[in-house]
């Protein structure tokens, strides 16, 4: 309900997967393995976490997938049987954000709510003196939050008030774009040099590396919502 604290379905950029006939593994001993090395690499901004994801209906068991996370890029892998064979995968995706009116409004009610509050225990001149002051210092934090690394992090992922700190005040800059190339270039290669040593642990000397077309798991009305039909149309 509130922003990127909920579990969307993120926007898939790229795919690829390794299916190995006859073939068993153990997903946990992969997902640690690439966890220690992403500690190891002291890759910055990154978070790690196992996901459930349903393997079909509700009634359907779930999936565990490991997702590496730096801002709202993220890497799923999954490493699963199918049958007497096995498959790693990688999905390279985006959670999708945007600023809904509802957040607006909310954002304003809290405005009106500290106003009122300040109003009650100061009075009207020095309450607005303070609201006008703590107003002046949100925005200093969100200035300030886009050229520090730290808290540009912990606001982005504040419910609703990260959103408008996204929309409203965090800029597009080349070091940006350049850092979320390197995330995806490095971690990606990370991963499938892990998936190289798993499958040459199982006998695979050579394992094969397919770069599928990404399939959406988000339906048309979702596309829609967060704009992505629109850019793919403009892309086309």
């Amino acid at each position: 309900m509130l922003g990127i604290i909920r579990k969307r379905k993120p926007y898939i950029h790229s795919h690829w997967y390794v299916p190995l006939l006859d073939t068993q593994s153990d997903p946990e001993k992969f997902y640690q393995a690439v966890e220690e090395e992403l500690v190891a690499r002291k890759v910055p901004g990154l978070s790690v976490e196992r996901i459930d994801f349903n393997e079909g209906g509700i009634l359907d068991a779930n999936r565990a997938y490991l997702r590496l996370q730096r801002e709202r890029v993220v890497l799923d892998l999954c490493s699963a049987p199918f049958g007497t064979s096995w498959w790693f995968s990688c999905r390279t995706a985006e959670l999708p954000r945007v600023l809904y009116v509802w957040e607006i409004l909310l954002v304003l009610a809290g405005l009106a709510g500290f106003f009122a509050l300040y109003w009650q225990i100061f009075g009207l001149i020095i309450g607005a003196i303070v609201f006008c002051s703590s107003l002046v210092f949100l925005i200093l934090v969100f200035l300030t939050a886009r050229s520090w690394a730290a808290l540009d992090e912990f606001l982005i992922y504040l419910p609703v008030v990260g959103a408008l700190y996204e929309s409203c005040v965090r800029k597009e800059t080349y070091h940006r774009q350049d850092q979320w190339l390197m995330y995806g270039t490095i971690v990606n290669t990370l991963v499938r040099g892990k998936v190289s040593e798993f499958c040459k642990a199982a006998g695979e000397e050579n394992p094969q590396f397919i770069t599928t077309t990404a399939r959406q798991i988000m339906s048309p009305r979702e596309l829609e919502k967060y704009g992505y039909a629109r850019s793919r149309a403009d892309r086309e």
